[in-house]
C-alpha cells in the first residue's frame, strides 16, 4: 500500500513539474528573434533579455579562447562603444545581413563583433 500511495504521489509531482515546464517560453534564439527584442527599445523585458543574452554570449567567447587551440577573433581591448552601441549597431548590420536570420543569434553576435572588432594579424 505504502509503494502504491508512493508512486501515485511521485507520478502527481512528476505531471506537475511537467505542466509547470510547458508554461514557461522558450527564450528566443535566431538571429531574427533577437534582434526583434532588442528593437523594443520600451519594453523592459525585452532590453534586459537583449543585454544579458548579449553580454552571454560575449562572456563565454572570453572564457572558450585558448591561445593555440582557439586564438581571440574579437579584440575589444581599445573600444570606446557602450554594450547599447554594439547592439544598435547589431540591430543595423542585422538588417543588411538578412542571411542569417534564421541562424543562431550567439553565433551571428560573435559574426558581427569579428567584423566590428578584429583582432590585427600578426
Amino acid at each position: 500500500m505504502n509503494r502504491k500511495l508512493l508512486s501515485l504521489g511521485a507520478c502527481a509531482l512528476l505531471f506537475g513539474a511537467t505542466s509547470a515546464l510547458a508554461q514557461v517560453p522558450r527564450a528566443s534564439t535566431t538571429t531574427q528573434e533577437f534582434v526583434s527584442m532588442c528593437s523594443k527599445t520600451t519594453d523592459t523585458a525585452s532590453q534586459n533579455f537583449c543585454n544579458g543574452f548579449g553580454q552571454g554570449v560575449y562572456e563565454t567567447y572570453l572564457i572558450t579562447r585558448h591561445p593555440k587551440r582557439a586564438p581571440n577573433f574579437i579584440c575589444a581591448e581599445n573600444s570606446k562603444g557602450t554594450r547599447q552601441d554594439y547592439i544598435n549597431g547589431f540591430v543595423k548590420w542585422s538588417a543588411s545581413n538578412p542571411k542569417f536570420n534564421q541562424l543562431s543569434a550567439a553565433d551571428t553576435i560573435l559574426r558581427y563583433l569579428a567584423e566590428t572588432l578584429p583582432c590585427k594579424k600578426s
